[in-house]
This record gives C-alpha cells, structure tokens and sequence, in this order.
C-alpha cells in the first residue's frame, strides 16, 4: 500500500470523525437550549454565591436583571455593570431604604450589613477608599470581579457541555456502529471508496459553509456562557442544528460506509475497543478534526502528481 493510499485512509477516517463531531455539537445544542443549560448554571451560581438573607434571589428578582428576558424565564446572561448596580442598590436598600446613595452612605452600608462574606466586604470597603468618593470607580471594581468570577462559571458549563458530548458521541457511535477499526479495514480494501472519500473531505475542508459552522462552535467554546438575545434567537438556532444534523446525515449516507449493525459473528473485544476509540475520537470536537483535516488535504495536495501538459503541435514539430 503506497503512502498516497495510506494518506487518502487517514483522511476518510478524520472526515468521518469530523462529520459525527459535528453532529454531536448540534445535538448538544439543541440539549443545551431545551434545557436552558446557561442559565441554570448562571442562576445557581448567583443562588449559592450570596445565600445569606436570600439576596442572591433579590438579585435575580430586581428588575434591572429580571427585565432582562421575558416574564418567568431566567437570564442566560447578565451584564457586569447592571450586576454591580443591582448589587450595590440592594445592599445599600436593605440599610437606607429609597434613599439614593453616596460613596460615604454606601461606605455605612456594606460595613453594617450581614448578608456578604466578610472577605467579599473587606474587599468592598477597599475599593471605596480606594474611589477617591466616586461611587462610579467602586462599581467598576464590581464589575470587573463580576466578570472574573463569569470565567469561572463558564468553565464550569463547559464542563458540563463536554460531559454531555462525550455521553452523546458514545450514544451516536454505538447507534452507527461506527467502528474505526472496521472502517480502516473497509477503507484498506476498498480503493475506490477510499479515494473518493478522501476527494470529498478535500471539498469539505474548503467548503465556506463548513468553516463557518467550525467558526460558530470555535466561538461557542470561547463564550461559552453567550446570550441568547430572545426566545425566537434560541428556537431558530435548535431549527438550524435540526437542519444541520439532516444535512450531515444524508453526508454520511452519501458515503456508502459499512455504518449500522448487522446480524453477523464477530469478535466483540475488537469491536468494543473499535467503537471507544472512535467515540473518544469523536469526543475531541469538530474544529479539532476540521483543523486536522485541512493540513492532510494540503499534504495530499502537493502530493497528487501534476496534470500532463498538452503539447501543441508546433512544439513537437520543432522537437
């Protein structure tokens, strides 16, 4: 088998681990939308973050935050500054009542109230004296903890979202019987299909349309706690993923693979270990393998013999 051919298998088999990454990615949203993922894990970090006097639940009621999204849904996104003047009206409100504050009442406040930490209102009280008595430097200090504290809490739903594509890329590979093994063994003694495969991943990895699918998941697991700006944004993005997931599978059909089970003997040791490998290798995500993808093709590329130059028959004349 000659390195051309064996670079042409390589390749079928990360196109083939591309298409399912991406795959479970949309299935992921769409689980992630259904079960309002972002903000559960937002609103339970505010619930157990301030839990004395039940302030993280006034935080979550007060209208600058609960006007954020429609009436009964909770807020998948809270901008820092509206977080830090809601934090400070409340802890200033519960004190002075409606009375508008100053840097010196808001300095009385926070050193009387018991429902922060008493580290969160060292820190607080700090950065008052620290204002020169301008309460507008105190809530950027606010906010720029605020916006710390949300890398932390996006770290924690990507976690979560890489639990949950690791359990859906073990569920999608067991439905397919997408066994890398057996799959490298089909592609090793199938040239045609091998080779045609590898043709198609090329179109793929220079598809406009697929790069900005791998885009849109890139940016995904840099934000991963981005707002939806509304309800109808949320259900046209589950429309889309539905969509994709169609146009993914009838990808994988195109491809005439040995994918899907049958009744035959086979060795089940082989077979489990072929089928972990491919759900692990799916599990690394999508612009993991698109990357991936593209630097084979464009090895593959200088690798393919140039095209024969036609000689013109003024040419063989003189030769």
């Amino acid at each position: 088998m000659s390195l051309f051919a064996i670079l042409d298998l390589v390749i079928g088999l990360i196109f083939i681990y591309f298409l399912l990454s991406l795959a479970c990615s949309a299935v992921q949203e769409i689980i992630s939308s259904i079960l309002r993922l972002r903000p559960k894990v937002l609103n339970q970090w505010i619930l157990d973050t301030f839990s004395k006097g039940n302030i993280g639940e006034a935080i979550l009621k007060h209208k600058l935050i609960d006007g954020l999204t429609a009436k009964g849904r909770m807020a998948a996104y809270i901008p820092s500054d509206k977080f830090a003047r809601v934090l400070l009206d409340i802890i200033h409100h519960r004190q002075f009542g409606d009375k508008p504050y100053t840097i010196d009442s808001l300095r009385q406040a926070i050193t009387a109230t018991d429902l922060l930490d008493d580290d969160f209102k060292r820190s607080l009280l700090q950065s008052i004296a620290e204002a020169s008595g301008e309460v507008t430097r105190v809530r950027q200090q606010v906010q720029a903890w605020f916006d710390q504290a949300m890398e932390r809490v996006s770290g924690t739903y990507k976690k979560k979202t890489q639990t949950i594509i690791l359990c859906i890329s073990i569920v999608l590979t067991g439905l397919l019987n997408a066994d890398t093994i057996e799959l490298a063994r089909y592609l090793y003694e199938n040239p045609a299909v091998r080779q045609s495969l590898a043709d198609r991943a090329e179109q793929i990895a220079h598809d406009s349309t697929y790069r900005e699918v791998v885009n849109k998941i890139k940016q995904a697991e840099q934000d991963t706690l981005r707002p939806w700006q509304n309800a109808d944004e949320a259900i046209d993005n589950i429309n889309q993923n539905v969509a994709q997931l169609k146009s993914l599978k009838a990808e994988l059909d195109a491809t005439k693979l040995p994918l899907g089970w049958k009744n035959e003997t086979q060795n089940w040791i082989i077979k489990i270990l072929g089928l972990m490998f491919t759900a692990l290798a799916v599990s690394l995500g999508a612009p993991f393998w698109f990357d991936m993808l593209n630097k084979l093709v464009n090895l593959r590329s200088v690798g393919k013999k140039p095209a024969a130059t036609k000689v013109e028959p003024e040419q063989e004349t003189r030769s």
